[in-house]
């Protein structure tokens, strides 16, 4: 009972990670300076043309990437390893992996997430 609650939040904090990271992203997209006719590129003013934006600096942005990458990882890998949270067997080199899986998946999607960013131009 307590592991089908469990895996149920898991798929549900999944897919509400997911919808954020696509939110996010066309966010950045309707924001970034490309959307702009009178923008300069190569002239070191990245970040978002739009006026109350400009308060946001490279540092909020990544800081964002790095929130939804870890939420997206640690989800996805959530999901990937339930089965095994209920095996009392073996469990240090399942947890050891399930880390492991982790730290990739979360590289992946950092990567992935800095590199629209820098795509986009709001990164300079």
């Amino acid at each position: 009972m307590f592991f089908q609650r469990l895996r149920r939040f898991y798929i549900v904090s999944l897919g509400f990670s997911l919808l954020l990271s696509l939110a996010s992203g066309i966010f950045v997209y309707q924001v970034s300076p490309l959307r702009e006719p009178t923008f300069q590129p190569n002239s070191a003013n990245a970040g978002s043309l739009v006026p109350w934006l400009q308060g946001v600096t490279e540092a909020h942005w990544i800081l964002v990437a790095n929130i939804l990458a870890f939420l997206v990882s640690t989800n996805l890998t959530l999901v990937l390893w339930q089965q095994k949270i209920s095996n009392k067997n073996y469990w240090l080199p399942h947890f050891i992996l399930m880390i492991l899986v982790w730290v990739i998946l979360f590289r992946i999607y950092w990567i992935i997430f800095i590199g629209y960013l820098l795509h986009e131009w709001l990164i300079d």
